[in-house]
């Protein structure tokens, strides 16, 4: 079942070419104030816009700066770590607006990979209740703190890690190599994007450099 927005109140003005992420943070600015949402509730605002055609920014984590600009860094770190516990865990989590803080926060450091996920998700698809929900989560985390004392190892590496090359921004993640520049890819011939791409994983690969 598709969770219904948190925003009851707000509705959007008919100018159809007002920014659209203006409309958004219109909308968070008016609700933050007259509601008090929960980290979950901000979160798939940001994931909602994220998804939304008519806004360019893709990463539902990048978007959480753009419309929580006026919170804390830290309040907007753990709407990113709530980001990522919606992503990872999905329809899952029956119960999300039921999950504290700190709980959430623990869930979405302990999460390091897709096995990890899919195992949660099916002790979470079990619960019947909130309290169950949290239970399992709490006891996730527990597990996962456990085994770590029990076998130290090497650090992990860094959910993420971003820097430029000339004025194109590169984000890099586990699986995931994203690139933000002023240039409309949409626009280059296949062709020279494919040769673009080999390239670059032939360097991946230990290739020569290209300069």
């Amino acid at each position: 079942m598709p969770r219904r927005s948190p925003f009851k109140h707000h509705r959007f003005p008919r100018d159809v070419n007002e920014d659209r992420v203006a409309r958004y943070i219109d909308m968070v600015e008016e609700n933050v104030v007259r509601e008090d949402l929960t980290f979950a509730e901000m979160a798939q605002v940001a994931i909602t816009a994220a998804n939304d055609d008519a806004v360019s920014e893709v990463d539902p984590a990048e978007m959480v700066a753009r419309l929580y600009s006026a919170l804390h860094k830290t309040k907007r770190s753990y709407i990113k770590s709530f980001v990522f516990l919606l992503s990872a865990l999905g329809d899952s989590l029956h119960w999300p607006k039921a999950i504290p803080r700190n709980l959430g926060v623990d869930v979405a450091r302990s999460l390091r990979s897709v096995e990890q996920a899919d195992g949660l998700k099916e002790k979470l698809a079990a619960c019947g209740s909130a309290d169950a929900q949290n239970e399992a989560l709490r006891t996730f985390v527990d597990g996962v703190a456990k085994r770590g004392r029990a076998a130290p190892s090497k650090s992990e590496p860094k959910q993420k890690f971003e820097f430029f090359v000339g004025q194109t921004k590169v984000t890099a993640r586990q699986g995931e190599c994203r690139l933000v520049s002023e240039h409309d890819f949409a626009t280059m011939p296949k062709k020279q994007l494919e040769d673009a791409v080999r390239a670059f994983e032939d360097v991946l690969k230990g290739g020569p450099r290209i300069r």
